[in-house]
């Protein structure tokens, strides 16, 4: 809530001049939109690299996306973790803790998904 604590201090959200209010509030559609546009460009990155391994007589290597789910679930673990050791510790038990809870429990669940996964290729 540093932005908050902030924002009152100097006399709130219409202190500040239009042109700031619209960079603030522009900012995570800004960064989506990046986001978007980046995917989207590795997508046919990776798509154009596949083609002419194909082309050229080769086989493209396999996608190993059982690693990567791995990782993306220990990270969201820990980023969890630390979100609500964080908040905990700022704001007590609060609605806030939601902001821990939602990453936490989302690594956990990547992460049974890859147990679960593992398992069962194994057994094949």
């Amino acid at each position: 809530m540093e932005v908050q604590a902030v924002l009152l201090s100097t006399g709130g959200w219409g202190a500040l001049r239009p042109s700031a209010q619209v960079l603030i509030a522009s900012l995570p559609l800004v960064a989506v939109v990046l986001l978007a546009i980046l995917t989207f460009f590795f997508i046919l990155w990776d798509y154009r690299r596949k083609r002419l391994v194909i082309e050229r007589g080769g086989t493209p290597a396999p996608r190993n996306l059982d690693e990567k789910l791995l990782l993306i679930g220990i990270v969201a673990l820990f980023v969890g973790v630390g979100l609500l050791v964080f908040f905990a510790l700022k704001t007590g038990l609060s609605d806030a803790l939601l902001g821990g809870i939602i990453p936490t429990t989302a690594g956990m669940g990547i992460i049974t998904y890859y147990v679960f996964v593992h398992r069962r290729k194994a057994k094949s």
